[in-house]
């Protein structure tokens, strides 16, 4: 989804330590760590708040998971016809 470095760079940019942007997510500092080491990826939610907290617009974020959503749905409406054609 989004690097670790990213991360951090949004969380450095806006001013906030590791442990700042863990109590303002409601999560472990380590977690904050880990994510930032691409051990693990936030889930949407947190990744969400992140971009909030960091003051980052999630208009594009949100737009950009419409699009590949929309394109999913296609792709699945696509191999369903084909599955049927196929019978």
């Amino acid at each position: 989804m989004i690097s670790g470095e990213d991360l951090k760079s949004m969380r450095v940019n806006a001013g906030f330590t590791q442990k700042e942007m863990a109590d303002k997510l409601g999560i472990s500092r380590e977690t904050i760590s880990n994510y930032e080491l691409d051990v693990g990826q936030p889930k949407m939610r947190d990744f969400l708040k992140w971009l909030i907290v960091c003051k980052i617009d999630t208009r594009s974020v949100v737009n950009q998971i419409d699009a590949i959503q929309n394109q999913v749905d296609k792709n699945v409406k696509s191999e369903q016809g084909n599955k049927k054609k196929l019978k």
